[in-house]
């Protein structure tokens, strides 16, 4: 295995263990879903990945078919731009609330 591979899997690894702890120590419904440089996904959820998911993507819940796994991809895909986008807008007021403590 590749050196920058095995430090992938490491950070993955750890990321994992973090989420496992946050989970276990706050009761958070939490999922993580890492892909390898090789397109290959990995995930962690508690309570797992896919009851997250159903309780907070109820569309793909309902989805019961494999016929519907590209609309269900859709989906996903939707769902975790509204929460990166989420992220970044919070990351950014913590930058600006940073900056702004710094100059006072």
């Amino acid at each position: 295995m590749a050196q920058s591979q095995t430090s992938f899997l490491e950070r993955t690894n750890t990321l994992f263990s973090m989420a496992k702890d946050l989970s276990w120590e706050f009761g958070a419904h939490i999922t993580v879903v890492a892909f390898f440089p090789t397109g290959e996904p990995k995930a962690y959820g508690a309570p797992t990945a896919g009851s997250v998911l159903c309780t907070y993507l109820p569309e793909i819940h309902r989805l019961s078919s494999p016929a519907c796994s590209e609309m269900a991809g859709r989906l996903l895909l939707g769902a975790l731009e509204v929460l990166r986008t989420d992220v970044q807008r919070h990351l950014d007021v913590m930058e600006s609330s940073r900056k702004e403590n710094m100059q006072s």
